[in-house]
């Protein structure tokens, strides 16, 4: 039986995780707004944007699975807790 510890365990590990994710999706958001405003060489600045963009991404994919995991897990914990009454 898993304790009601663990299941703050998996909650804190998902908020990290998700406060992570967003932050590399600002970082996306913010590299795509500073590629529209340098006007100054456009090309420069969209392979900038697409360099950064594709490092962030490739962080969000590796990290996708490990949502997932502690997702599934943390609903596993709180089926058994309701099984248990």
């Amino acid at each position: 039986m898993r304790s009601i510890a663990d299941l703050h365990k998996i909650d804190s590990k998902l908020r990290r995780l998700r406060r992570i994710e967003a932050s590399h999706h600002a970082t996306i958001r913010r590299a795509l707004e500073a590629s529209r405003l340098d006007t100054v060489d456009p090309v420069k600045a969209k392979r900038k944007y697409e360099r950064i963009r594709a490092k962030y991404e490739r962080k969000i994919r590796r990290l996708s699975p490990k949502i997932k995991a502690l997702t599934i897990r943390r609903s596993e914990i709180k089926g058994e807790r309701v099984a248990k009454g």
